[in-house]
């Protein structure tokens, strides 16, 4: 009597809710049903396998060519009073439950329910601060090289996805609960942007994301100085970045134009910072020689920086030594392809 009761339970809810296994059951034994009365009727035309579903399907969606029809009028009352209205009915609730999930699929996109673990390759990009995010995902969607697999957003606060044409959306209700990480595919992202509006969300972000141990490359931005020195000293291969503002007026005030430099540098139009890792299969290469071969390419090498030292180096003299997985900076109007230098000659030339 129990088992009997959880089936009678169970069969109850799905007929509430008409679940997609009531509508399919109901197709089945309407279809069967339709099939028997046809034989019954004599409508031998009706009950081969091909044409037995090409009547059912074009009765059902209304559209009834006409090609095929009961000839009985035995087969016409059968059509007219069980055919008919439950095929139709029946396919009308097929639309209806197609269209409820395609529209929550889409909501649960929107309202950042969804989970996006199978992506590779991509951005994370943790905070909304507004316009300036709006800036930062149009700059990261600029360039080709880094948008390839696109961008999710994690965010607090957001009922919604406030762009939903651009970017993919993962809801949360706090940056430090780190269950929720995973759903933006916190493993498999290239690079990782921490840009929360407040310090104290920042750094509950970076914490959360770091304890996934992410092989991402990790930006996080942060006003007090102090709190990005927390930050490096405990993943000192989280780059963290301050505003810039007084260091920038104070080298205005003393060279003029300065503040117009590092904005072009660092500006999405024109020549351009940009940065090139060594393959990891390359000798060794002299800076002077590296700093010609980038002039070939009208570019202007202006540093590097490796597993040695933290800051990078900037103008190095010619005799230095760049090794493999070195981190090169340079100006140029676009990013250089790493095969279009070559790493075999440089090396040679070198020795």
């Amino acid at each position: 009597m129990i088992v009997i009761g959880k089936l009678f339970r169970s069969l109850r809810g799905h007929l509430r809710r008409i679940s997609w296994g009531v509508v399919a059951a109901a197709l089945v034994l309407h279809m069967t049903g339709t099939w028997l009365l046809l034989a019954w009727a004599g409508e031998d035309k009706l009950l081969g396998w091909d044409s037995f579903v090409y009547y059912y399907m074009t009765t059902a969606s209304t559209i009834g060519y006409g090609d095929l029809s009961p000839g009985t009028p035995a087969g016409r009352w059968a059509a007219a009073l069980f055919v008919m209205p439950g095929a139709i009915a029946l396919f009308a609730s097929v639309l209806a439950k197609t269209s409820a999930g395609l529209l929550n699929f889409w909501k649960r996109h929107q309202v950042g329910k969804m989970s996006y673990e199978d992506m590779h390759g991509h951005t994370v990009l943790i905070g909304w601060h507004g316009r300036e995010t709006q800036r930062l995902v149009q700059l990261l969607l600029a360039d080709t090289h880094t948008d390839d697999e696109g961008i999710v957003l994690i965010a607090e606060g957001l009922s919604e996805n406030p762009l939903p044409e651009q970017i993919r959306f993962v809801a949360v209700e706090s940056y430090a609960d780190c269950n929720e990480y995973p759903r933006a595919a916190i493993a498999q992202a290239a690079r990782v942007i921490v840009h929360t509006d407040h310090d104290d969300r920042s750094l509950a972000a970076v914490f959360a994301l770091m304890a996934h141990k992410p092989g991402a490359h990790v930006v996080a931005h942060f006003e007090s100085a102090a709190v990005a020195q927390l930050v490096r000293s405990h993943y000192p291969h989280v780059e963290c970045t301050r505003p810039l503002h007084v260091d920038v007026i104070a080298r205005a005030a003393q060279d003029a134009g300065s503040s117009l430099v590092a904005g072009e540098w660092l500006g999405a139009g024109g020549p351009t910072q940009f940065s090139l890792q060594v393959p990891a299969d390359a000798a060794p290469v002299r800076a002077g020689r590296l700093a010609a071969a980038f002039r070939a390419q009208s570019a202007l090498w202006i540093g590097y920086r490796d597993g040695r030292t933290a800051a990078p180096v900037l103008n190095p003299p010619d005799h230095d030594e760049i090794a493999a997985g070195t981190l090169l900076y340079y100006l140029a109007d676009a990013r250089i392809d790493s095969a279009r230098v070559p790493w075999a000659s440089l090396a040679a030339a070198a020795v």
